[in-house]
């Protein structure tokens, strides 16, 4: 603290004393845990900080970048190993060192176990080349992500993990079919599984909110679409009924926007596609911007509703 903060702590208590509002003890209590206190950095340090963090981080990507792109060709399968391995190491470490006391601590290693689980993705990928499916690779780096995102729940580690889960799922359902034969309907099915997964691990607030709900529901609409293309139509529109309901079904209880977006764009598109099958596309823009004005002002309205009865119950 500086000086002037503490003449203007001592005026205080001196005056709230004086008025008879505190005793003398009380007053000296504070003095002494204001003594004791540690020092709180300043908000425009601790900004300058982390972004000196950030650059610091990139000017090391970058420059290692630079080394290697040169010799890189004349590196061993051991070598390239050790480059990459090293360095996924190295940040995790230095996001391990780092911590997350703060808010700006926080966001900085979550930055640092994303570089980590990519260059840990690199180093398998040197190891057990793969060149259609690297299977093995991502899911090592969605590992890491995850182990990053439990150790500091930070927006960029939350985006970090999705990518990781959303494109390792994408790679093994391939691996695993050679031929090609369902890979469609499959992609579909885990995307249906991944987003209600989402769904549940952000209304329990296991991640974070909106980025969580935005994260799930497009993934439910990706979902829907491959159905729909890949001729599943019958599977698609049930589907896409799913997936409205579930999302205004918790809207009601969370009131979160990524909620609404998802209903609206999930009926609007849906209505237009249905339309289209079965009308030949007439009246589709038209059905489609009464469907999406029908979802917005209904829940919008038992939105509303529910707020005032929550308030009736509670007075």
């Amino acid at each position: 603290m500086t000086m002037s903060a503490t003449r203007k702590l001592e005026s205080s208590l001196e005056d709230l004393v004086g008025e008879g509002s505190i005793s003398a003890d009380q007053a000296e209590l504070v003095r002494d845990r204001f003594a004791t206190a540690p020092e709180v950095e300043s908000s425009r340090k601790n900004i300058l900080a982390e972004i000196a963090g950030y650059l610091g981080g990139a000017f090391l990507v970058i420059a290692i970048g630079i080394i290697t792109a040169g010799q890189w060709d004349s590196f061993t399968e051991v070598q390239r190993t050790l480059v990459f391995g090293f360095l996924a190491i190295a940040l995790f470490a230095l996001g391990l060192y780092v911590g997350s006391d703060t808010e700006a601590k926080g966001r900085l290693s979550g930055v640092l176990y994303g570089f980590a689980a990519i260059s840990t993705t690199a180093t398998i990928a040197i190891v057990n080349p793969q060149n259609e499916a690297p299977t093995l690779a991502f899911l090592g780096g969605t590992t890491i992500a995850l182990i990053g995102y439990y150790l500091v729940r930070s927006f960029v580690g939350h985006f970090v993990m999705f990518g990781f889960i959303f494109i390792a799922g994408i790679i093994a359902i391939s691996d695993f079919t050679n031929d090609g034969s369902n890979y469609a309907i499959l992609i579909a099915i885990y995307f249906l599984i991944l987003g209600s997964a989402w769904l549940a691990a952000t209304y329990f607030k296991f991640v974070d909110e909106i980025l969580g709900y935005l994260f799930a529901g497009g993934a439910l609409f990706i979902a829907t679409q491959i159905l729909f293309f890949d001729t599943e139509q019958l599977v698609s529109y049930p589907a896409m009924i799913f997936v409205a309901a579930i999302c205004a079904w918790l809207y009601l209880r969370v009131h979160s926007w990524p909620l609404v977006l998802a209903v609206v764009i999930t009926t609007t598109v849906g209505v237009g596609e249905f339309v289209s099958e079965t009308l030949g596309g007439s009246l589709g823009s038209a059905l489609g911007l009464f469907a999406a004005g029908a979802a917005l002002v209904t829940s919008s309205l038992l939105a509303l509703r529910t707020r005032r009865e929550n308030r009736a119950i509670a007075e």
